[in-house]
């Protein structure tokens, strides 16, 4: 399936529109509703061009990550992650979304550390919700770590 069949609302006379917010929003939309469908590859194809569009909006980067999780490509997902927090604007729920996926593949060390780099990054931002997510991460962490 072509992109543009997908999302024409952010086509114009001169391709994607970059800085189109509008634009943006229906990549996000179109992306998970995709997800929601279990049709991940189209899904990654949105998310690819979400992040040409506008790199520093997390949520793409989060969206192709769960698209390469969802595929079993974890590493790729780890990847993904890892650079998601540091060319987002914010980057603290790509390094939650890092450090959940860190303990999938038995990495709990480097998790932590993901959670650690959130937490300050989230509290320099002085940022309760996502201090908050950061403490929920760190909790759900801690119930599934094995005895």
């Amino acid at each position: 399936m072509d992109i543009a069949q997908l999302t024409p609302s952010v086509r114009g006379p001169g391709g994607l529109a970059h800085d189109s917010r509008s634009g943006v929003e229906a990549l996000y939309s179109t992306g998970y509703w995709l997800l929601a469908r279990d049709r991940v590859a189209d899904a990654a194809k949105v998310f690819r061009v979400m992040l040409h569009a506008s790199p520093r909006d997390e949520r793409g980067w989060l969206g192709l990550g769960e698209c390469h999780e969802r595929s079993g490509q974890h590493h790729i997902a780890l990847q993904l992650y890892g650079a998601g927090s540091v060319v987002a604007e914010s980057g603290v729920r790509c390094l939650v979304a890092r450090a959940q996926a860190l303990r999938k593949v038995d990495l709990s060390e480097e998790a932590d550390e993901a959670l650690d780099q959130a937490e300050r990054l989230a509290a320099d931002r002085n940022d309760d919700e996502l201090v908050d997510l950061v403490v929920l991460a760190r909790g759900n962490a801690r119930g599934k770590k094995k005895p």
